[in-house]
């Protein structure tokens, strides 16, 4: 036999143990060593009986590994084949992401044939975000090059508070502690070390959020860097606020001024509405133990809607000045104007705020709480 057809069936050893490995069903270890075979197989044949071999090699290595590469991308795009050229994640029981050489697979359900393919790296956390075991901020920094090492090039889920936003493309978490009767989600950070979490494209509008906001990120962990001052940073791209739940649901803390001594005053103006205090001296929204806000503040940073302060209301009655609307809670009440004349003021008062002819109209001062009583 000569040498040229021995080179040949080599080669085509070759090629048939990548065909394996393609095409027939095993496990992906199996068919992944016998590429790997089939790949060496193939060199081996195309140089045997050649001279010059230390140049063919690199050059037919580049050429076929190219090859093998594309072919792999091929399988995966028309025919839901899962890679095998590709560094496999585990995120849970349910959930695996395979990171080609430039895409990734994302595999939300093992059960189904599924799966998203995510080109050039462009997209932030694909599958439910529930998959994903939630860390605190202060329990991740605490040993912070232990869980660098431990998720470097995973996925991680981290609730904390917003340390720092950089523009629209990153925002930083630190680890804090809580002060005692501070308001509007204040802390104190520890500046020693810091997670950034880098956005893709207009995923996120960070200008949505605030210093001292509570949120949940999702993020890959790249990398960890210090600089001169032993300040560590550890960065994580890909990455995807979630709902921390915290913003759901609160609480109303009202502060009432029982003799009225304050009279009427404004509260909070925009270039809409003015708001008024009637006979009280402040109202602070309660969502936890550790975040209570000023509404002025939430009202300022638009983080709540009166809608849902509305909703909570134990009654209501509506009067034919062209809609203006009182509400009723247990310890104090909200007049909604809404006149003919075109007056959106909001009035916040005890609970025995009424509506009288002079509220609601835009020429004429609130009276205080006296002239009421006269």
């Amino acid at each position: 036999m000569s040498k040229s057809k021995k080179s040949l069936i080599v080669v085509l050893v070759g090629l048939i143990l990548i065909g394996v490995g393609f095409f027939i069903h095993l496990t992906n270890r199996y068919r992944l060593i016998f590429i790997i075979v089939g790949f060496i197989t193939q060199i081996v044949g195309m140089v045997m009986y050649r001279k010059h071999k230390l140049i063919l090699i690199p050059i037919l290595t580049i050429i076929f590994a190219g090859s093998l590469v594309a072919i792999d991308y091929l399988l995966v795009a028309n025919f839901e084949k899962l890679p095998l050229l590709a560094i496999r994640n585990t995120i849970s029981s349910n959930t695996k992401i395979y990171n080609g050489l430039f895409y990734r697979v994302w595999k939300c359900n093992i059960s189904d044939k599924e799966m998203y393919i995510d080109k050039y790296y462009k997209s932030n956390f694909y599958c439910d975000s529930k998959e994903l075991e939630t860390i605190d901020i202060n329990e991740f920094l605490l040993h912070f090059e232990k869980k660098y090492k431990e998720y470097r090039n995973d996925f991680v889920k981290i609730e904390g508070k917003i340390s720092e936003i950089q523009g629209l493309k990153s925002l930083e978490m630190k680890a804090y502690e809580l002060e005692v009767d501070k308001l509007n989600g204040y802390v104190t950070f520890d500046d020693n070390v810091k997670l950034r979490f880098v956005f893709n494209g207009d995923y996120e509008k960070l200008s949505n959020y605030s210093v001292y906001d509570n949120v949940k990120v999702i993020g890959r962990v790249t990398k960890m860097e210090h600089d001169e001052n032993d300040i560590y940073t550890i960065t994580l791209v890909d990455s995807k606020i979630v709902s921390s739940g915290l913003y759901n649901d609160f609480e109303v803390l009202v502060t009432e001024d029982k003799k009225c001594e304050t009279g009427n005053r404004i509260y909070y103006e925009n270039k809409d509405q003015k708001y008024y205090f009637n006979c009280l001296n402040d109202i602070d929204i309660k969502y936890s133990e550790e975040d209570i806000y000023e509404l002025n503040y939430l009202l300022q940073d638009n983080k709540i809607k009166l809608e849902d302060l509305y909703k909570k209301a134990n009654s209501q009655d509506t009067y034919d000045d062209g809609g203006s609307t009182i509400y009723r809670y247990d310890n104090f009440s909200i007049l909604k104007c809404n006149t003919i004349e075109g007056n959106k003021d909001i009035i916040f008062g005890d609970t025995n705020l009424t509506k009288t002819s002079e509220m609601c109209y835009t020429d004429i001062t609130i009276p205080d709480a006296k002239e009421i009583e006269e």
